[in-house]
């Protein structure tokens, strides 16, 4: 079980596959047997006991044609019957006799039974017998001694043929006895058979239907584990572990999921860590801004102040260069020198007025910084 989970899904599969293949020949393998088992008795059946009751009986119905050969024989001294049908009639004899002791030849090559082997050995003893016999009725015939040929034909067919008759029905009793015996053990050996297919068919079947369970919840309950903890991660909740002994591809699906969770989280610590020092930054950052704002704006307001003196400076300068004017014309070289004091001084004027201007211009873009450190804090 554990080599199955620790195995690929391509193993599992392959594994059950195979195993259903073992089990299909498995069973496979018992209807061979059964069917092989079933093929040799019917064999038996048919190549022994049927064929060893038609030479049974080939070799009795050639005794009796033999048999009665001779009273035809007999009786055709009486009748005035052509020499040539009497001819006919012996050739016949030596015919059947000669059947009767080829087949019965071939009987006794087959496999026996104690019963029909003990009857086959007195039947080759009685047949010498029974032949020296019928030919000594034949030689009597032969000779025209009808009465005596009589009375040797029906003590040779109350003894001899009697008793070899009787032991050829034994034979062909056991034989039939073994047929039906025969039949009897191939309907048990197709009913055993077939028992044991069904019952190999339902076992494969079972194990199949397990086996396919066994797989199929090996392989859909890591992934619906999987699938439920990319949900959770989805959803924001990093807090539940992922734990996985799996070597499949779901057990590794679980692990990096668990490897996925594990940075997520050290991202986010180092996010919201980030995020403190920016704060604690932007803190600063104000307040620097706030302290350079003010001292801005005290500069302006020097600046303003050193303005407000140039122009009354520049005021008192006019008024002196008036004065200069009306006092003495004489002094034009003052007055001019007074004139380009004065062009200075407007020069200057007009560089801290700029300069004034930049500075209320610093002061805003300050002020604007310090909005938008305190919107970032």
């Amino acid at each position: 079980m554990n080599f199955l989970r620790q195995s690929k899904f391509s193993t599992k599969l392959l594994s059950a596959f195979i195993v259903c293949a073992l089990i299909t020949l498995a069973v496979g393998g018992l209807g061979m047997v059964g069917v092989t088992r079933l093929g040799n008795a019917l064999e038996l059946t048919f190549s022994n006991n049927l064929v060893s009751v038609s030479n049974t009986n080939e070799t009795l119905t050639s005794l009796t044609a033999h048999n009665r050969g001779l009273y035809r024989l007999l009786d055709a001294q009486d009748g005035g019957v052509p020499e040539a049908d009497k001819e006919r009639v012996r050739q016949a004899l030596s015919e059947d006799l000669a059947r009767a002791q080829k087949v019965f030849a071939i009987y006794r090559a087959t496999p026996l039974e104690d019963d029909e082997r003990a009857a086959g050995d007195q039947f080759e003893l009685m047949m010498p017998g029974y032949v020296a016999g019928a030919q000594q009725v034949v030689d009597l015939i032969r000779a025209g001694d009808k009465d005596a040929a009589r009375t040797r034909l029906n003590t040779l067919s109350s003894e001899g043929f009697t008793k070899v008759r009787s032991y050829l029905r034994t034979m062909i009793d056991s034989n039939n006895r073994q047929i039906k015996e025969g039949a009897a053990a191939a309907a048990s050996l197709r009913n055993s058979s077939l028992m044991m297919l069904e019952i190999g068919v339902a076992i494969a079947f079972l194990v199949a239907i397990m086996l396919g369970l066994l797989i199929t919840r090996m392989i859909t309950r890591p992934l619906a584990v999987a699938v439920a903890s990319a949900q959770r991660i989805a959803g924001g909740d990093l807090t539940q572990p992922i734990v996985s002994d799996r070597g499949d591809e779901a057990g590794q699906l679980l692990d990096a999921l668990s490897d996925m969770q594990t940075g997520l989280k050290n991202t986010i610590q180092q996010i919201a860590s980030a995020s403190d020092q920016l704060a604690s930054a932007a803190e600063e950052l104000s307040a620097v801004t706030d302290e350079s704002t003010r001292g801005l704006t005290r500069q302006n307001d020097e600046i303003q102040q050193a303005a407000t003196a140039v122009n009354q400076m520049t005021a008192a300068v006019e008024e002196v260069a008036r004065n200069a004017v009306s006092t003495s014309e004489a002094s034009k070289a003052a007055t001019d020198d007074a004139v380009d004091g004065r062009g200075q001084v407007d020069h200057t004027v007009k560089g801290i007025t700029t300069m004034v201007h930049e500075i209320t211009e610093s002061t805003g873009a300050v002020s604007e910084l310090a909005g938008h450190v305190r919107e970032i804090s």
